[in-house]
C-alpha cells in the first residue's frame, strides 16, 4: 500500500501528519510481509530516530481504526498487522512458525445474506483467521517424532 494513500487518509480525517506517523506510514507501505509493532519501531527508527515505540502503537491503533491495516492475532501475546487490502482479505497462520498466508475466497456470501435476512444487520464486511500448523512445521513435527522414537525402540530390543 502506497504511504501517499495512507497519508491521504489521515489528511481526510484532519489528522496531523507529523514526522513519525510519516515514518510509520512508509515502514507500513514498504513492508512485504505483517509486522508486529516491535518490528514497526525498529524499522521506523532508521526514517525519524526519536520515534517512540509509544507512539508507533498509538499510530497503529489509530491506523486500525480508520480500517487503514488489519491486525492478525498470532497467539495471546502477538499481533501483527498488514495494509488492509481492497475487496476483503483473510488469513492462515501457522501458531508453530508465524507463516501467515493470505486468501480472499472465503465463500461466505450465502451466510453473510443468510445472517443479514434474519438479524436485519447491514452487514459491511468481515475477518476471518485460520489457525493451525503449515506443511513445512508439520513435515518437521513428523520428522522430529520419528527421530525421538528410534532411541527409544532400540533400547526396547
Amino acid at each position: 500500500m502506497a504511504a501517499k494513500r495512507l497519508a491521504q487518509a489521515l489528511q481526510i480525517e484532519g489528522l496531523k501528519l507529523t514526522r513519525s506517523r510519516l515514518a510509520v506510514l512508509q515502514v507500513l507501505s514498504d513492508a512485504s510481509e505483517h509486522l508486529k509493532v516491535a518490528e514497526v519501531h525498529r524499522r521506523a527508527r532508521h526514517i525519524e530516530p526519536h520515534i517512540g515505540l509509544a507512539t508507533v502503537y498509538r499510530t497503529m491503533g489509530l491506523l486500525a481504526r480508520l480500517r487503514l491495516v488489519t491486525h492478525i492475532h498470532m497467539d495471546h501475546r502477538h499481533r501483527h498487522y498488514t495494509p488492509t487490502t481492497e475487496g476483503h482479505c483473510h488469513h492462515l497462520v501457522c501458531r508453530t512458525c508465524s507463516r501467515v498466508v493470505e486468501f480472499s475466497d472465503c465463500g461466505v456470501e450465502n451466510l453473510t445474506r443468510l445472517l443479514s435476512r434474519r438479524t436485519r444487520f447491514r452487514i459491511e464486511g468481515h475477518h476471518m483467521d485460520f489457525y493451525g500448523q503449515c506443511p513445512g512445521c508439520r513435515r518437521g513435527a513428523r520428522i522430529g517424532k520419528t527421530s525421538r522414537r528410534a532411541p527409544a525402540n532400540r533400547r526396547s530390543r
